[in-house]
């Protein structure tokens, strides 16, 4: 067995180690091997000196280095491993530092009540030590969390972060605190003051004296927004290229940040009226991100969601947002069971009288967690429902569409519709030529004005549907042949006698009707077939008619 060093000699490597573990957290996002070999040969000696503080240093930093890189299993139980040595120890850095960790591990799932409480915590801290580097480490960690959440008090918390790094002579940390209050700037609407501000920060990232690789990135990604909020989606395009570029650089893309940029990325190509551009630009970063990150996958797919709903693909759309939804249950699942499972082996290592109030506390967090999945779920159950009642209806005339029609006939099949009904087919006549005299716009002024005529012409119970082109489908429950015949005249009459002449002076218009009527239960397929039928006998007969 070893002889116990003398206790100069431990205090001399406990400094050495600390001042080793201080260099790697200024410099791991952007060296991050180098540091995670620094934070590895630091947790070896601090180990032998039986150092629970510098233990749960070294392991935050191996944990922030794993949640940089997406990986925040991994992250989870560094952060958990860190807090058993904590029950050892009172270091006031590695508090701080396991806190931030923490926080930054539930704001990435989603969990923003617990991100804000270890964020407090952190600050907390933090202001206690008085240390300047602690709370200049600690308010950088604050501020991804407090500036994504709008927190109150958000500007002033923001410059004194820039006036303790330029009381620290730290451009690095300048340039993240001007970028950090350019984006705050840019949320709040004063847009002149949050581009001044985004191009000091980028000046200051260029005056760096060391590796500045990432801080370019983060400040190139956030002038893309501050672009596409003053309406510039190419300038914003170019910015989220260098962003990605410089990711690309670095060797291991930040999954936060590159989210950062596609979302971006995909507003410009939606601005730009690129849909397609705007997909593809998703799909190439769902793959680069892999099986990483599933709230920042989550988050890109419910951006394109939205840039394809404007663009009128709704059935996209919903497809994208149903995704996103699966990735933030997936998210949430996975880091909830990891925690338990982590959390669980964690406190057999205590003493029976912390178990019970750590377990308690740990216990709420998990419930106040579950409690805000529950309500995002909700959320997004609700848009997806918004959606889905989008996507049957036609985009240009807000009436019932194709999709839920071809629904409709599937659902009578299998229990017919209550007797009597009807069913009428309508069909402008010679509308081709309306598009080749006046042009397709005025095509499509008639075919909105001809939706609120009909809509007008029928009751609150009728479904009035354009099934495509110039032909519309009036399905009249609890209607017979007579009433439906007299519906069918209302709806012929109204269009030949409106007025379309603010379209065009020369524009007339008349429609052509079938109509069919069971007092049977009948399966609505078969009366729209028949209906059908006698729109044809309608325009061979002359149009301008109801065959009924």
């Amino acid at each position: 067995m070893s002889a116990t060093p003398p206790p100069d000699e431990i205090r001399t490597e406990a400094r050495s180690i600390e001042q080793d573990l201080d260099a790697a957290y200024v410099s791991f996002r952007e060296q991050l091997e180098q540091s995670l070999a620094a934070a590895q040969r630091c947790l070896e000696r601090a180990g032998s000196l039986e150092d629970h503080g510098l233990c749960a240093r070294a392991l935050t930093l191996q944990g922030n280095i794993a949640a940089h890189r997406g990986d925040l299993r991994s992250a989870t139980r560094l952060a958990f491993e860190a807090e058993r040595h904590l029950l050892e120890s009172a270091d006031a850095r590695a508090l701080v530092d396991v806190a931030s960790l923490r926080s930054h591990i539930y704001f990435f799932t989603g969990a923003y009540a617990q991100a804000l409480s270890y964020t407090d915590q952190a600050l907390a801290l933090a202001e206690r030590s008085e240390d300047p580097l602690l709370r200049t480490r600690a308010g950088r960690a604050a501020n991804l969390v407090l500036g994504n959440m709008q927190a109150r008090g958000l500007r002033e918390r923001l410059r004194e972060q820039l006036q303790l790094t330029l009381d620290n002579g730290d451009r690095w940390e300048e340039a993240i605190s001007r970028n950090d209050l350019a984006c705050e700037r840019m949320t709040a609407g004063d847009l002149a003051e949050a581009e001044a501000e985004i191009e000091r920060a980028l000046a200051a990232a260029l005056r760096v004296q060391g590796p500045n690789r990432f801080a370019l990135a983060v400040v190139h990604s956030s002038r893309a927004d501050i672009h596409l909020e003053c309406g510039r989606p190419t300038r914003a395009l170019a910015d989220t290229a260098r962003s990605r570029e410089i990711l690309a650089e670095l060797g291991d893309s930040n999954p936060y940040l590159l989210a950062a940029n596609v979302r971006a990325e995909v507003q410009a190509h939606a601005m730009l009226g690129n849909l397609d551009a705007a997909e593809g630009a998703g799909a190439q970063a769902l793959d680069i991100l892999g099986d990483t990150m599933p709230r920042s996958r989550s988050q890109i797919l419910a951006t394109l969601a939205s840039a394809l709903r404007k663009g009128g693909r709704l059935e996209r759309a919903y497809d994208a947002l149903e995704r996103s939804a699966e990735l933030e249950r997936q998210a949430f699942a996975e880091i909830s069971e990891l925690q338990l499972d982590l959390e669980r082996a964690t406190r057999r290592a205590r003493t029976a009288r912390r178990e019970s109030t750590e377990l308690a506390a740990k216990n709420q967090e998990l419930a106040d967690a579950h409690a805000e999945l529950a309500r995002r779920t909700g959320e997004l159950e609700e848009l997806q429902e918004q959606l889905l009642e989008q996507a049957d209806r036609d985009w240009l005339t807000g009436l019932r569409n194709r999709r839920f029609l071809a629904r409709e006939l599937g659902h009578s099949e299998a229990a017919p519709l209550s007797a009597p009904f009807s069913v009428a087919v309508l069909d402008l006549d010679h509308f081709k030529q309306v598009n080749d005299r006046y042009g397709h716009a005025a095509g499509d002024q008639v075919l909105i004005g001809v939706a609120e005529l009909l809509t007008q012409a029928t009751r609150d119970t009728d479904v009035v549907v354009r099934s495509g082109g110039e032909e519309f489908l009036i399905v009249m429950p609890q209607t017979d042949a007579r009433s439906a015949q007299a519906c069918a005249e209302r709806m012929r009459a109204a269009i030949g006698e409106a007025d379309w002449r603010q379209i065009d002076p020369r524009l007339s218009l008349t429609a052509s009707v079938g109509l069919a009527s069971t007092a049977l239960e009948r399966p609505l397929e078969a009366i729209v077939t028949l209906a059908d039928q006698r729109l044809f006998e309608a325009k061979r007969s002359g149009r301008n008619r109801t065959v009924c």
